[in-house]
């Protein structure tokens, strides 16, 4: 099953609020893990490691559209949603 999150052509401002606020909601669930799941260190290291990934990417992403020095930007965006299985060894 797929999600169509985000599909047309934005302002550079309504692209660039659009994009920090969905990575916001990320790192928000990460930060989110991390006070209120008792994971392991391990998962706690990398929920941590995620939202510092999450910062630069955006950071770049951010960057990138004000350098191309478009009025318009086109954001696409999908979630695919699928079943996880474990592997046995």
């Amino acid at each position: 099953m797929d999600i169509q999150l985000i599909s047309g052509v934005f302002t550079l401002a309504e692209a660039e609020a659009l994009l920090t606020e969905i990575i916001a909601v990320k790192i928000r669930f990460h930060e989110n893990k991390i006070r209120t799941i008792h994971d392991t260190e391990e998962d706690i290291k990398h929920s941590e490691k995620r939202i510092i990934q999450l910062q630069e990417r955006l950071q770049k992403a951010l960057q990138k559209m004000r350098e191309a020095g478009k009025e318009n930007m086109v954001l696409n965006a999908k979630i695919e949603i699928s079943t996880h299985r474990q592997l046995t060894p």
